[in-house]
């Protein structure tokens, strides 16, 4: 095996890593700020933080605990809290609890809260069909298919890390 070519896959994941959440963000800020046209969301999607873009695209189906949102996008549970904090300040989120469990408190969408995480999904789609488009036009169906693989290979072996 060529140490040099698991080195520079090795950085390479690193600088996408660091890209990804150095660039990635202010980029889906932007894209949503230019996007919305609610005068009354517009002002709002500025003051919110990416999480709180992901948690509203995490409970557009259905209700879900802070616990279960933060397992879902992997950050942590205080993270959740503090986005969904200026989420329910903002009208976004609403949170209730159930009869039979009042310990639990689950967060769900409002009207507005509903708008912005449409919007936040338009803007992941855009995103996935520019990828799709720019990979399959470069690479094999074989080749993605390695890329693949490997990609779900090493998310594996990170997580058993």
């Amino acid at each position: 095996m060529d140490e040099q070519v698991i080195n520079t896959i090795s950085q390479t994941i690193s600088k996408i890593r660091a890209q990804h959440n150095n660039v990635h963000g202010s980029q889906e800020q932007q894209w949503m700020e230019k996007h919305v046209t609610d005068h009354q969301l517009k002002e709002i999607v500025p003051k919110l933080s990416i999480i709180a873009f992901h948690i509203l695209s995490a409970i557009e189906d259905d209700e879900q605990t802070g616990i279960q949102i933060a397992k879902e996008l992997n950050v942590t549970r205080g993270g959740i809290t503090r986005a969904a904090k200026k989420l329910i300040q903002y009208d976004l989120v609403r949170t209730n609890q159930h009869p039979d469990d009042k310990k639990k408190i689950y967060y769900s969408l409002t009207e507005s809260g509903r708008s912005l995480a449409l919007l936040h999904d338009q803007l992941h789609q855009t995103i996935q069909s520019t990828l799709v488009n720019q990979l399959t036009a470069k690479y094999s169906q074989d080749e993605l298919q390695t890329v693949s693989q490997f990609l779900t290979d090493l998310y594996r072996l990170e997580g058993e890390l």
